[in-house]
């Protein structure tokens, strides 16, 4: 007879606390609330939580099907479904802007644009694509599946948390990949290219874009908490530690400054010079740089760079390598991280990003989060400067 599939329902080392749980939703009810019905920056600031807000709800509802909350299990499962749902959503109306050329919303019902016969194989193939990462990603529900990727990665396979958290991030992962697979051309780019930043962007405003970064940084620091299991699992002290967060010493502070400069002269004299140089062999289709400056205009400055250095950098770091990393292993987090640049950078920018996102993590699997998000912040700000100070030349 066939083995029963059976998920664990581990019992937390910190109580649930029903009252401090239901306080926080209430605050954050009022906070949305509030934000929807005032506008202005604070309707900003509470928007920048949607990002996030799917995937925390995910978590949280996973942690109490894991323990005796047995009607979370449905829950847990429908959210799922609805999180995939969502990003393929997302992710074929990218794809179709790339292979239309019209964003979607604009598109009139009543003279809708004649689309070539090569243009509808590619919306079929990327309809057939998303559909395909799904069920790919859908197959790590199976224990069996589980346990041979346990032979790769820390992940438990009879618990409930564990095959969630793959079934979503597979799923995740190679759906952002297949706009750039079916089309041949970063989305984002391409939408660049058909309206301009002006018009992506309207109106205009980069102090607005700068700070949705911080407003998004402010809200990934609770959802990483959640992710983990804070208030249901463990408390703030094994979360973080669980994160690999820690108040860096001074030596700590200063290799990962180090580090991001290193890994700066590493990418300008080694990395990139050999994916220019295997591009060029094969004649393979490059980043449009023009585009891609475009696409970040709003971060082109002095203030930019501290901003994208510190969100990106520890917002991140704090998402993959805090979170993903020591329960998904270092490769396939790192595969999410770089799926999901791949809106913005063609195959020979996706190539530096995985090397980069491996060193990171190599640096938090044999120091901490910390220390990763000090190399990768300090790597983002120092590119983004030297791209203001060309700007300025």
């Amino acid at each position: 007879m066939s083995e029963p599939i059976v998920l664990s329902t581990e019992q937390p080392p910190t109580p649930y606390r029903p009252r401090v749980w239901l306080a926080g939703v209430g605050i954050y009810i009022f906070l949305a609330s509030i934000g929807i019905s005032i506008g202005g920056e604070f309707e900003s600031f509470t928007a920048a939580s949607f990002n996030m807000l799917p995937f925390a709800i995910l978590a949280i509802l996973a942690y109490f099907a894991g323990t005796s909350f047995n009607w979370a299990w449905i829950a847990t499962g429908l959210w799922l479904m609805i999180v995939i749902a969502i990003t393929a959503l997302l992710t074929f109306g990218f794809g179709a802007v790339s292979i239309i050329g019209i964003p979607l919303g604009d598109i009139d019902p009543a003279n809708p644009p004649a689309l070539t016969q090569s243009a509808l194989l590619s919306i079929l193939m990327l309809i057939l694509g998303i559909f395909g990462a799904i069920g790919i990603g859908f197959l790590t529900l199976l224990l069996p599946v589980r346990r041979g990727l346990a032979r790769f990665i820390p992940i438990e396979p009879a618990s409930f948390v564990h095959t969630i958290a793959l079934a979503a991030i597979v799923s995740i992962t190679l759906m952002l990949f297949v706009p750039l697979l079916i089309t041949g051309e970063p989305p984002l780019l391409a939408l660049v290219r058909s309206l301009g930043s002006e018009e992506l962007n309207n109106p205009p405003n980069p102090d607005a874009e700068l700070r949705s970064q911080v407003y998004g940084l402010i809200w990934t620091i609770p959802a990483a908490l959640l992710a983990v299991g804070f208030g249901i699992r463990r408390n703030l002290s094994a979360t973080l530690s669980r994160l690999g967060l820690v108040m860096p010493t001074s030596e700590q502070f200063w290799n990962g400054i180090g580090l991001g400069f290193v890994l700066v002269i590493a990418m300008l004299f080694l990395l990139s010079p050999l994916q220019e140089w295997i591009w060029q062999s094969f004649g393979w289709p490059t980043t449009d740089d023009d585009a891609f400056l475009e696409l970040i205009s709003f971060a082109i400055s002095p203030i930019g760079a501290v901003i994208i250095g510190v969100t990106a950098g520890l917002g991140e770091e704090l998402a993959i390598r805090g979170v993903l990393q020591p329960r998904l292993g270092l490769v396939l987090s790192n595969l999410f991280f770089v799926s999901l640049h791949a809106f913005q950078y063609h195959w020979d920018g996706l190539f530096v990003v995985f090397a980069i996102g491996m060193i990171c993590g190599l640096i938090r699997k044999y120091t901490n989060t910390t220390t990763a998000a000090l190399v990768h912040g300090t790597y983002n700000f120092v590119l983004m400067m030297m791209v203001a100070l060309a700007e300025k030349l």
